[in-house]
């Protein structure tokens, strides 16, 4: 037999025992939902990366939702901080992809008109950019083009109006279905500009009555829903569930009381005196504190000003606020050992969960943990910042149920928070039917065969 005789039964079997290989590649990828070829993309828009611990869950719910709902289906995340990002999440989908395309073109311009008009022009000619041309095509290859929720989308950055407006044009042009969800669009004084950036999506959800009213009439076709973060609870057992994502089991960081203190978009030495004035009204010890970070080093700067104040009435070395021999409020922080509290930074607070518990009570000037800590049963009191961005976000949930006493940071608090708070935190059948209608309206968007 000739050498070419001998190899063609040989070939024969490689070939053979290739195809069998490959079927089961395929049957593999189609069970853990990989993607299969030929398929559209989801692409979602986010304000991921930076890491916010809110934000971050948002992305989290959308991607463990369409992992179960559109198996094989693979996602495309467009954010601001894409490396980021992709460490936080690449573990929630088989195949989910992480760019930053529409926000690279909506940062080259301030001005909301300037951004709105520039990122359309790039996403229909990518020769304005050529080196986003790539992702540009991979954008207008998508399905759905979905901005996911979050309080991105105001006048506080109006150059994000360019990534609206952007990802309405792409998926124009694919024809694909275009959504914005769980959107909070407050502050904002322009809404014919607001609407004219949403003039290209097939259905808007807002989260509060005041961006439900701002483009009432406008022809955007808008509901009032609620926040994506009833998505993130979505979870075989219900938000009780011991093994929920969103939470944390750990009875030593799910201590008395918890704090969550920001320190952008408030000013932190006002902030730290409402808080030092509470704690010590409370005189909750700080072996029963837990402190959490949901913006990696923001989160501490108030909690170190609260604990060098203590710390400067003891004696124990220099802090700033307070009035030195006369600090009142000094001397009793330093009676409850603040440093006995339990520190959860931003890297353990997203790999094991918020401490969240019923019979807790939470301070925080943060939305998100007031969602989900109210949602969990716990009591609480949301501290103000006095901006429309945040009273209004705030406003949603005491709209919605939550039983928190609502208190403006910037004025003495002792006239309202009388004692600690133990009223709890939204109905559980109430979380149960915001939870449910997230479900609801995530079923509407990604129908299959839609």
């Amino acid at each position: 037999m000739t050498p070419t005789r001998r190899a063609a039964p040989a070939a024969r079997l490689r070939r053979r025992a290739r195809r069998r290989l490959d079927a089961a590649r395929a049957t593999a990828d189609a069970r853990w939902g990989r993607p299969r070829e030929g398929q559209r993309p989801v692409y979602l828009v986010a304000p991921a990366g930076h890491p916010n611990h809110g934000d971050e869950q948002l992305l989290a719910g959308w991607l463990r939702y369409l992992r179960h709902a559109l198996p094989g289906t693979p996602v495309v995340v467009d954010c601001h901080t894409p490396g980021q990002a992709a460490v936080l999440h690449h573990s929630e989908h088989p195949d989910v992809l992480f760019t930053d395309t529409l926000w690279r073109l909506a940062s080259e311009h301030a001005g909301a008109d300037e951004a709105i008009g520039f990122c359309r022009a790039a996403v229909g000619d990518p020769g304005l950019r050529p080196a986003l041309a790539t992702g540009i095509d991979l954008l207008r290859s998508a399905s759905v083009v979905h901005l996911i929720g979050g309080g991105y989308v105001n006048d506080l950055w109006p150059h994000h109006l360019g990534v609206v407006a952007a990802a309405g044009e792409a998926g124009r042009a694919a024809g694909a279905r275009v959504v914005a969800t769980g959107q909070g669009f407050v502050p904002c004084g322009d809404a014919g500009r607001l609407a004219g950036a949403l003039r290209d999506y097939d259905l808007v959800t807002v989260r509060d009555a005041d961006s439900f009213e701002l483009l009432t009439g406008t022809g955007v076709p808008v509901r009032h829903v609620a926040d994506d973060g009833w998505l993130a609870l979505s979870a075989a057992g219900g938000v009780e569930a011991g093994d929920h994502p969103v939470y944390s089991p750990d009875p030593y960081a799910c201590r008395d009381l918890v704090l969550c203190a920001q320190s952008d978009l408030v000013e932190p030495e006002v902030l730290a005196d409402t808080i030092a004035r509470i704690l010590a009204a409370w005189a909750v010890p700080g072996e029963r504190i837990t402190v959490v970070e949901s913006i990696p080093g923001g989160d501490r700067v108030v909690w170190d000003r609260v604990c060098a104040r203590a710390a400067a009435a003891s004696g124990a070395g220099g802090g700033e606020g307070g009035d030195g021999d006369d600090d009142e409020v000094g001397r009793a922080l330093a009676d409850l050992r603040l440093p006995r509290a339990r520190f959860v930074p931003f890297q353990e607070l997203w790999a094991t969960g918020l401490p969240a518990r019923p019979g807790q009570v939470w301070l925080t000037t943060r939305f998100h943990p007031h969602l989900f800590a109210a949602a969990r049963g716990a009591s609480g009191v949301a501290l103000r910042s006095g901006s429309a961005y945040y009273d209004v976000k705030h406003g949603s949930l005491l709209a919605a149920g939550s039983q928190w006493t609502s208190v403006p940071a910037d004025e003495d608090p002792r006239s309202v928070v009388s004692g600690v708070p133990a009223a709890g935190g939204i109905d559980p059948a109430a979380v149960a039917a915001l939870v449910e209608g997230a479900e609801r309206l995530a079923r509407e968007i990604y129908r299959p065969g839609r």
